[in-house]
């Protein structure tokens, strides 16, 4: 693979990179507009698309009337990440005309700021690989990588997280080059924002620098620099760490993420399955164009490795390998010991994604057999137009939770607004009481016995609990009560009982319910969701 990145330089005065030739200028200004048609739809979906449970937090926390108070609720955990996205979002909607519609705003900023990421790796790529090669990368990850749709998609930090993360390398390639004042200042603030994008992002920070010094490794130099950008991350970060010990309450007795597999490592490392099999041929391919390479010419990996020259594709290899080590021990520790991994957490791993297709696409022009190169061209546009239309068309989430067969919400022909409806998923009730068209009569049901009593029916329950919690108290939202006001006075009311829940179990067990089922739906994957009207309560027993 050094000898892609090398050999992209190498050729620009070649047929594949000359900067002058027309045919060159007008692939790139294709692929950009192709790319550019491929957000632009994704935005136009993305802003007519209703929010799920967690972006609804967003919403909720945006609605503070001052910044002190916004983050007093990202410190009761309501959001579990550092504060940027969230104020930036905050200051924003200040901003933003009466006339504007806050959320379509919002969705187009994180459209923006994914574009913004695709430009930094562009520049930090073309340093060592052909402007085409950079330019059908790009447009590859756009319409392939669904791990940068769910950032662009997204109305919370991960659009953020990505661009920072790729801000972040340029900057830090940009300060090995030049080292001047303005650079180490403008790696610490990319360094700053990487760190309170999310909480994961001081690992990134650190892989990022790391790979950079190593990258010179002879160069005492750019050590001081890179301790003296790194630094004010790490002491922001250290000032943030009561609130971080604060947030991470919500996680107690017991916390939500479980043991990942094997599908949630790929998810991380490649997106998709056609993602994954398009890397494995690319990795395939460019290890045997490298030992090719060197056969012919021995001597000269070690003037790459020692080069200055050969400092950028050097800095590029390392970068990919620290951040698929990072993601790679999150998936260990997790199965090992703590569960810590969830694959938006190591969204900055875009990056690698991005590389490796980038020097794919290099392989593809330069080296590959056309008998190959033709095939695999024709197959990955075909595969990029069919994601794109996919996409375009339906909505990112899919279905809410406990549709009917239309899409719609299941119980909605027994709900006049007249009886309470008890949802106790987050999942299921913060989307009805936003959208649903009798939205107030939805009632999300505190009960610290359940999370007690059930703690493996659900290991979302404790941190349920305490975010929606939080909620009531922090907006306030009188549509979170406690089971005792539901069940008051023997009033009557319908559930919406969904499986790996058990507050209605609950109820039945330590009450005498009366209750008929009304309705049922079949959703994805078989999961079956009752609801059910309930005409009596007795007295606990």
């Amino acid at each position: 693979m050094l000898r892609i990145f090398r050999h992209g330089c190498a050729s620009s005065s070649a047929s594949m990179d000359s900067t002058g030739s027309s045919a060159q200028k007008l692939l790139q200004v294709a692929g950009a507009w192709l790319g550019g048609c491929a957000l632009a739809a994704f935005a136009v979906r993305s802003v007519n698309d209703p929010l799920w449970a967690d972006e609804l937090l967003t919403t909720h926390l945006l609605q503070a009337d001052s910044l002190p108070r916004l983050w007093r609720g990202i410190a009761r955990g309501i959001d579990g990440n550092p504060p940027l996205y969230l104020t930036g979002a905050w200051l924003l909607t200040r901003l933003l005309p009466s006339a504007v519609p806050v959320v379509a705003a919002l969705k187009l900023l994180n459209i923006a700021l994914v574009g913004l990421g695709l430009v930094a790796l562009w520049r930090l790529a073309r340093r060592a690989l052909s402007a085409v090669s950079c330019t059908a990368g790009a447009l590859i990850l756009v319409t392939l990588n669904d791990n940068l749709l769910y950032a662009a998609f997204e109305l919370r930090t991960y659009a953020t997280y990505f661009a920072t993360a790729a801000v972040a390398a340029l900057c830090q390639q940009r300060l090995i080059e030049r080292g001047r004042p303005a650079d180490l200042m403008l790696s610490a603030l990319s360094f700053v924002g990487l760190a309170f994008a999310h909480t994961f992002g001081i690992a990134y920070v650190g892989c990022i620098a790391l790979a950079g010094c190593l990258s010179r490794p002879r160069d005492g130099a750019l050590l001081r620099r890179a301790l003296l950008a790194t630094g004010p991350a790490v002491l922001l970060l250290l000032a943030w760490t009561p609130v971080l010990r604060e947030q991470l309450q919500v996680a107690s007795p017991y916390g939500w993420m479980t043991e990942p597999g094997w599908s949630e490592l790929a998810e991380t490392l490649f997106s998709s399955q056609w993602l994954l099999a398009i890397s494995v041929v690319a990795l395939l391919g460019l290890g045997n164009a490298g030992m090719a390479w060197l056969k012919r010419t021995p001597r000269r990996l070690e003037e790459m490795v020692a080069s200055d020259q050969g400092q950028p594709a050097r800095y590029l290899g390392l970068l990919a390998a620290g951040f698929t080590a990072f993601a790679l021990a999150g998936w260990m520790v997790s199965r090992a010991a703590v569960p810590i991994f969830v694959p938006r957490f190591f969204t900055p791993q875009i990056v690698v994604s991005y590389l490796l297709l980038t020097a794919f696409a290099q392989w593809l022009l330069v080296a590959a057999p056309r008998a190959l190169a033709l095939p695999a061209a024709l197959l990955i546009g075909g595969l990029m137009l069919r994601n794109v239309v996919d996409h375009a068309a339906t909505p990112f989430h899919g279905d809410p939770v406990c549709a009917d067969a239309n899409g719609g919400y299941f119980e909605s022909p027994h709900v006049g607004g007249d009886l309470p409806v008890i949802a106790d998923s987050p999942h299921v009730f913060l989307p009805r009481a936003a959208y649903a068209a009798h939205a107030a009569a939805y009632r999300f049901p505190l009960d610290w016995d359940v999370v007690m009593t059930y703690p493996t029916r659900s290991p979302g329950n404790a941190v349920d609990y305490h975010i929606l919690q939080a909620l009531q108290g922090w907006l306030p939202m009188p549509q979170i009560v406690s089971t005792a006001d539901v069940v008051r006075d023997g009033a009557q009311f319908l559930v919406i009982e969904t499986p790996g829940r058990a507050w209605f179990d609950h109820l039945r067990a330590t009450h005498k319910v009366q209750a008929e089922a009304l309705a049922h739906s079949v959703g994805r994957a078989g999961v079956v969701c009752t609801l059910w009207k309930v005409t009596a309560v007795d007295a606990p027993r």
